[in-house]
């Protein structure tokens, strides 16, 4: 399985194309298509984008799709939808995607695109419909900004929730510790190592 990570400039969000090279790939959070420069990787390097997916609908992992001229079918929980339209929840009142009719997805999906197989996981803490999306065939997780290296995202925003991050990460938890982990910002990890070093899983040593 071959992912390449594309990183913006602001705050290290990442975009992450999923495909070997020269055929049909996945997109999971466009972020900033600035120059095109998503549009200019995906002709080089795959020329067909058979599905976009959406961790969660903050404007750094969604304003991409304003610009992206792939025609692909966009994934993302229900719950995120208004993000689309509503500034107080994408954080960016500028941003106006109302036009796009996403896939909605629920808790434990799974989607074939191409030749992947993609199970849903809502992780509702960071937004009300943030999710992970995992390969089982790859051991693969792209967590968006539920889970990063040794920390996890913020809870203080329109629609995210403190009550929901122990049984959110508990799913996680279940997965297998060899499991890569592609955040939405920053650096790889592994479940293993979070369930190991990070502080947000320490509620699993007293259950």
């Amino acid at each position: 399985m071959k992912i390449v990570k594309i990183s913006s400039s602001e705050e290290w969000c990442n975009t992450y194309f999923i495909g070997e090279e020269g055929k049909p790939c996945l997109i999971v959070d466009p972020g900033d298509n600035s120059n095109n420069r998503l549009d200019n990787y995906l002709s080089k390097h795959h020329g067909v984008c058979v599905g976009i997916l959406i961790t969660h609908g903050h404007s750094d992992h969604i304003a991409g799709l304003a610009t992206l001229k792939t025609g692909a079918p966009v994934f993302m929980m229900e719950e995120d939808e208004r993000c689309l339209y509503d500034g107080k929840y994408s954080l960016d009142k500028s941003l106006d995607l109302g036009n796009i009719r996403p896939y909605l997805l629920s808790d434990e999906d799974e989607i074939k695109l191409g030749d992947y197989l993609v199970t849903v996981i809502a992780t509702p803490f960071h937004t009300e419909g943030s999710c992970c999306f995992y390969f089982k065939q790859d051991n693969v997780l792209f967590s968006g900004d539920t889970l990063f290296h040794l920390a996890i995202g913020r809870t203080d925003f329109p629609g995210g929730g403190e009550d929901s991050v122990e049984p959110s990460l508990a799913k996680l938890a279940k997965l297998p510790a060899i499991t890569k982990v592609y955040p939405g910002h920053y650096g790889e990890t592994t479940i293993g190592n979070e369930i190991k070093y990070n502080p947000a899983f320490c509620f699993l040593a007293h259950r």
